[in-house]
């Protein structure tokens, strides 16, 4: 690891070591991707199985924040990035492209009156557009930003502001990797108690008007909670599971666990914990976040793959559905949108819905986020910069990017 600032920062043109590629980690985001989905469904489309969908599917968010900071640290914590620009020109090439292909999807299929808010001055769409489009609009306290134009972009919103941070959070993380959690923890709490003191109301009709739920959801300050405690899991992971040498019923039997634990939890547990503990200023964060130790424990649990369900995960299909599942998370509500106000179709039959989907999100996969990301990394520099992946089975490197 790393052991100061100016060592995480410095650059280097070394070759880099090769990163085991993580598997059953990219097909648990296509299942997390789809709880997204689900919630959104539930809410403009007539399917009857979704009636009464749990708003715990919400924290599927929260499971991409905590495995965002797993993965990086996995990736860049031997390594650390060569220099904050070249990480961030990695990290924006990640999420931009398909961003901004979601906003250009969003204009031209889905009804005008439905596409984002439009308010006076600084809520002007067009003015909401441009803080939109640069991805900094989760860092604004009104729902009229948060939720503007694809409106689940406020979450690759929040992960920028991570990216800013991680180098810094990577510095010695093996041994302040608790402060850290820490520290991640009081800012949360600080931030919740400032908006308390002050009286901000919790929630408002008024889109343009600050409340204390949207000063909260998407703000970095609260939700890199969840990003830290990723970046501790895969400390923790290092430290005692990755090297664990056990059979593979040992292996099977810690990921089943993990899997019913966080099962329970997401159908009961946390529920049982609301009801226990109603005040809306605790569920500023619990309703987004309190799912977020249960993921830690899976995806710390289910990384090395060494298990029957970690092997079940690592099968190909799987793994490309996990791969397509930004372009899943980034499109799908636009293409909700467009079935419900451009064709008038809320009962539009699942299997026309999701083949358009999962179509849609392989072609972006293939012809846009693939593409761009080679384009705006900067080729062969950018292979000398960033750790290859390499699958651990074969030793063959099967991406470049994390």
């Amino acid at each position: 690891m790393t052991q100061t600032a100016a060592g995480a920062l410095a650059p280097t043109m070394s070759r880099p070591p090769t990163i085991e590629n993580l598997k059953a980690l990219t097909s648990l985001r296509f299942f997390a991707a789809m709880m997204i989905v689900v919630l959104h469904g539930s809410n403009s489309l007539d399917w009857p199985w979704l009636r009464g969908a749990p708003l715990s599917l919400a924290q599927g968010v929260s499971f991409f924040f905590v495995l965002s900071g797993f993965i990086l640290t996995h990736v860049y914590g031997d390594r650390p990035p060569g220099s904050i620009l070249a990480f961030m020109r990695a990290r924006v090439a990640r999420l931009w492209p398909v961003h901004v292909v979601g906003i250009v999807l969003l204009v031209v299929s889905v009804a005008p009156d439905s596409i984002t808010f439009d308010g006076p001055g600084i809520f002007s769409k067009w003015v909401v557009l441009g803080f939109n489009a640069i991805l900094v609009h989760s860092a604004f306290p009104f729902l009229a930003y948060t939720f503007s134009w694809n409106s689940v972009s406020w979450s690759i919103s929040t992960e920028m502001f991570f990216y800013l941070a991680f180098p810094f959070l990577l510095v010695n993380i093996e041994r302040t990797w608790h402060w850290k959690l820490l520290g991640a923890a009081l800012l949360a709490a600080a931030l919740i108690a400032v908006l308390r003191i002050a009286a901000v109301p919790i929630e408002s009709s008024d889109f343009n008007r600050m409340t204390a739920g949207y000063a909260t959801y998407p703000s970095p300050l609260m939700r890199g909670f969840e990003f830290v405690l990723g970046m501790s899991t895969n400390v923790l992971w290092r430290k005692y599971l990755s090297r664990q040498s056990r059979s593979l019923w040992w292996w099977t039997a810690v990921e089943a666990i993990a899997l019913a634990v966080c099962a329970w939890w997401m159908l009961a547990g946390f529920h049982a914990v609301q009801r226990q503990f109603p005040n809306p200023w605790f569920n500023l964060f619990f309703q987004p976040a309190g799912s977020c130790w249960a993921f830690a424990l899976a995806i710390g649990c289910l990384a090395s793959g060494r298990g029957l369900v970690g092997r079940l995960l690592s099968v190909r299909p799987l793994v490309f559905l996990g791969e397509i599942s930004f372009s899943i998370y980034m499109l799908h509500l636009i293409l909700i949108k467009a079935f419900v106000t451009t064709f008038a179709w809320p009962g539009v039959p699942e299997f026309v819905y999701f083949g358009a989907l999962f179509v849609l999100a392989t072609t972006v996969y293939l012809l846009v986020e693939k593409p761009a990301q080679r384009l705006l990394r900067g080729g062969s520099r950018a292979k000398m910069l960033h750790p290859p992946i390499t699958d651990a089975s074969s030793g063959k490197v099967v991406r470049t990017e994390a």
